[in-house]
């Protein structure tokens, strides 16, 4: 098949890619926009991919699973491509594009080859040519999506598959078990291998490649089982079977979520946008009305006319012929060169994919694009039925229209009256890059950078329209070395104080919302008239509207050195020569005073701190301590239990041991040893946003970290909330505190300034900010030996508390305190079960399944701890081990509907159909 590729066609295609390239290019150059939604997200997963493949480890499983769940809901492989493509070429919108031109390069010569094995090498360079004419290629050519590599990959499956087909058909099913030549077998077992890994690679695009592949694959497996040969039958599987190895491991790893999320990206998408039911013409008509827009009327109408001339002329000489009298030649025009069966096959797969796209609920105009170098192909076979004189010429003229409508629509080139001919000619394929004002995202990003330049940010986006919202500030986050992200928040009102309350940067947008809630309103209220915030800079933006960014007036985390403190340290809490990151100079409250006057006034609060020392220059004889202090610690002086309590934490140290340092906290009752007379409030230093030191801004900013000559302390300050426990005996508090590197390991004890807590029942609370997201984690975990009526307030406040934190590092911080804390008292329950929590949600299956195992110990008489083990089992395939677990808890319990579920999935994965059925039927009859 290769060698059918003729040389000086090979040149054409490459002078057809490079013309696309060409002007690809100079439409980025020229467009000045910011991507959207959808756009930001994949580039933002791009950057994801990334920063992974800086440092590859590719003989580690866990790198590995890391890898895979970098994407959990989208197939990755386009964002992978772009990744390296940044990785040539680094990073940014425009260069992450450039995957594109990699993939027009997959689709030309695809479409290409599958003309010469359809057709012929002319049908098939005219097809590639109109790829690139194609208002519905071309315009996803430009954008950052997963339709136009979903297109190259699926073509070039369809093209493997094709070939591989038509060359298995000449072995007679006669001779099923005679071995074909030396030279067939080995094509033979190419192409086969070829349709296996490009169909893996197209699973990896997207799922919704079996929209398109899923009606030839089986034609052709039919085909294969009626005439069988054992070679083809070996080769079909193994083709398959290659297939799976390619796209199973991302699908394996995050099958769940790809599950519950599919329901979201269908069904709940097609009501929120009115997409015409199944059971209405519309639904089915729905793209086949978009196929003008999607080819052009040039395009679509003139190989039409000539297939249809070129058939009627044929009827005519085969009606000539018939009527004619012997000896007659009636005169007939060279026929386009046709295979047997080419128009029936690839009408297999451009009707099999029509019909399958119809199907799906949820219908966009780029959902069907894979289907279009099929489409392609046939209207190239069109032009070529043009035959004569006029013949050339007429094919000529139907491509420079294409061309000049082409440039119409992507550049405003033709004035009023060039954009009223291209509408009509290729109605809504006008797509001119943005020439307009520059929008201010990157300056957004900046300003929040050069006010906590060792902070990792979230920045909640209350605004989402098209220009201006949470993926594409989250993208431009990314770009500034991942140190600022933003969040879609305020979409509940139950949860507006929380949001408010949790976050210490917001955005926000006169004019047009976008497509926000209800709640929107009511947060956007909260924010800009809060004393809390400030108005920290405002932004012009193209549409006349304004672009707010409001900062918190005392952060939850703050960063100073030694060296700002020395140079205008007045008292205990610094003043306007020390506002550390976001501080303001008026603030007089805890942090702002002079000589810690500002403390008179608050009776209940007690601050307990220990004196600064001065670090000399280190020399050869003498090393200054490494070891973090914590040098503040302020409380209240008297509490009530069961309330949150707000404290103030103080630390001092060099950055490689604040960074990544976990605190593990522990307030006891200094009166008594029970375990029941404390409490804990483990965490990461600077409640885990203090940016690593690879990450640490190189220029701009008095770097805070310690360097190799004279080490720098650093302050870190963090204002949060802590949770005693309800059932608290009263009696006075003191503080125990130990490291731990969630790098090295390494522990050691913490110097504590002499602070004690009263706790007492009839105390009246103090106003606390939220607690930090490690003790919400560690609260609702203690909730799930409740089971099933527990589970959906966890995972909705989950899914509040994972935009607080949108790496999820709050999960990392518990499983380390908790590990560490389980090594010194193994018999702890609450502990187990929130080292589960964490494991689970950071989808880590054998730690999960070994902490279950732990609280399947503790908790021996509850049969949700075994239900929790056996739903870890089944999500890691094993339905043996899940069913094994599931024992102890129906014996327990039988009644409860939930176990037999399991038990039914974990009985279907072993095979046991009869088992699974007597589940479904128990479910069935619990619930009714």
């Amino acid at each position: 098949m290769l060698a059918k590729f003729k040389q000086h066609h090979l040149l054409i295609l490459l002078l057809i890619w490079l013309a696309g390239v060409a002007i690809d290019r100079i439409w980025f150059a020229c467009d000045r926009s910011v991507p959207d939604w959808d756009r930001a997200e994949y580039l933002t997963s791009s950057l994801n991919y990334w920063q992974a493949l800086q440092q590859p480890q590719w003989f580690s499983s866990d790198w590995w699973t890391d890898f895979w769940q970098l994407s959990t809901k989208v197939p990755p492989l386009t964002q992978i491509a772009a990744a390296i493509t940044q990785l040539i070429f680094g990073t940014g919108g425009d260069r992450a594009t450039l995957v594109n031109s990699f993939f027009s390069a997959i689709l030309l010569v695809s479409i290409y080859g599958l003309g010469i094995q359809l057709f012929s090498a002319e049908v098939g360079l005219w097809a590639a040519g109109i790829c690139q004419l194609i208002p519905g290629l071309y315009k996803l050519r430009l954008d950052f999506l997963l339709d136009y590599p979903l297109t190259a990959v699926v073509t070039l499956c369809f093209w493997c598959l094709t070939v591989w087909k038509s060359q298995n058909s000449k072995v007679k099913s006669q001779n099923k078990f005679r071995i074909p030549n030396s030279e067939f077998r080995i094509s033979s077992w190419f192409w086969a291998i070829a349709f296996g890994i490009s169909l893996g690679l197209a699973l990896l695009v997207k799922q919704t490649a079996l929209f398109f592949l899923f009606v030839p694959i089986v034609w052709t497996g039919v085909e294969t089982i009626r005439k069988p040969h054992i070679g083809r039958i070996c080769q079909f599987a193994i083709a398959l079977l290659l297939s799976a190895i390619v796209f199973m491991p991302w699908y394996q790893t995050n099958w769940l979520l790809i599950l519950t999320g599919g329901k979201r990206a269908t069904i709940d998408s097609a009501l929120a946008e009115g997409d015409p039911a199944l059971n209405t013409l519309d639904a089915w008509t729905y793209y086949w009305k978009l196929l003008p827009e999607h080819i052009s009327w040039v395009l679509l109408l003139v190989p039409i006319v000539g297939l249809l001339l070129y058939k009627s002329q044929k009827l005519k000489v085969k009606s000539q012929k018939k009527n004619s009298t012997p000896g007659y030649a009636a005169p007939m025009r060279r026929e386009p060169h046709l295979k047997p069966d080419s128009l029936i096959w690839l009408a297999i797969f451009l009707i099999g994919a029509y019909l399958l796209c119809s199907l799906n609920i949820n219908k966009d105009s780029r959902y069907v694009v894979p289907y279009l170098p099929g489409v392609a192909l046939f209207l190239a076979y069109g032009m070529t039925c043009w035959r004569g004189r006029w013949g050339q010429q007429i094919r000529w003229a139907t491509v420079g229209l294409a061309v000049l409508v082409t440039g119409l629509n992507l550049f405003p080139i033709g004035g009023l009256l060039g954009s009223r001919v291209a509408s009509i000619l290729s109605p809504n394929a006008k797509h001119y890059a943005y020439m307009g004002s520059e929008y201010p995202h990157e300056r957004v990003i900046e300003e929040i950078v050069q006010t906590a330049p060792y902070i990792r940010s979230n920045l909640g986006v209350l605004p989402s329209t098209l220009e201006v919202n949470q993926h594409n500030l989250n993208y431009f986050g990314a770009l500034r070395n991942f140190q600022v992200y933003g969040r879609q928040v305020g979409t509940r009102q139950q949860q507006i104080v929380q949001d408010g309350r949790s976050l210490d940067w917001f955005v926000t947008k006169t004019g047009e919302q976008g497509s926000v809630p209800d709640a929107q309103s009511a947060m956007v209220q909260y924010v800009e008239q809060s004393p809390d915030f400030n108005l920290q800079k405002t932004w012009a933006l193209p549409d006349s509207s304004s672009l707010k960014l409001y900062h918190r007036r005392v952060p939850q985390v703050e960063v100073g050195s030694r060296r700002k403190r020395e140079q205008g340290d007045k008292g205990e809490g610094g003043d306007k020569g020390d506002k550390g990151e976001g501080g303001d100079k008026g603030d007089k409250g805890e942090r702002g005073n002079k000589g810690n006057k500002g403390d008179k006034g608050e009776k209940t609060r007690t601050t307990h701190h220990t004196p600064h020392t001065t670090l000399s220059p280190t020399t050869n004889n003498q090393q200054p301590t490494t070891h973090i202090t914590l040098s503040r610690v302020t409380v209240p002086s008297v509490a009530p239990p069961g309330k949150p309590i707000p404290v103030t934490y103080e630390w001092s140290g060099t950055w490689e041991q604040l960074q990544p340092g976990i605190v593990l906290l522990t307030w006891k009752n200094q009166d008594s040893d029970k375990q029941s007379d404390r409490w804990i409030h483990d965490r990461g230093l600077g409640l885990g946003l203090l940016v690593a030191t690879e990450q640490l801004p190189t220029t701009n900013y008095q770097l805070p970290i310690t360097n190799y000559q004279l080490p720098i302390t650093n302050f870190v300050t963090e204002h949060s909330a802590m949770m005693p426990p309800s059932d608290l005996s009263a009696g006075i508090y003191t503080l125990e505190a130990t490291y731990l590197n969630r790098n090295t390991g390494e522990t050691y004890p913490i110097t504590v300034p002499p602070v004690a807590l009263q706790i007492d029942p009839g105390a009246t609370a103090t106003p606390a900010p939220e607690l930090d997201l490690v003790t919400q984690e560690r609260l609702l975990a203690a909730t799930l030996p409740q089971g099933i009526k527990a589970l959906d307030r966890v995972f909705a406040e989950v899914g509040r508390i994972n935009q607080y934190d949108p790496i999820q590092d709050y999960l990392v911080q518990v499983q380390l305190a908790m590990e560490y804390r389980l090594k010194q008292e193994p018999q702890n329950l609450d502990w187990a079960y929130a080292l589960t929590l964490a494991q689970i949600l950071q989808q880590k299956v054998q730690g999960a399944i070994a902490a279950l195992e732990r609280v399947t110990q503790l908790d021996a008489q509850n049969p949700y701890a075994y239900a929790y083990l056996a739903f870890v089992h089944l999500y890691n395939w094993n339905g043996a081990a899940a069913q094994t677990a599931l024992k102890p808890a129906l014996a327990l319990n039988s009644n409860i509907p939930e176990l037999h579920a399991l038990h039914g999935i974990a009985a279907l994965m072993q095979g046991n159909l009869i088992q699974a059925w007597q589940d479904y039927r128990v479910v069935v009859s619990r619930k009714s």
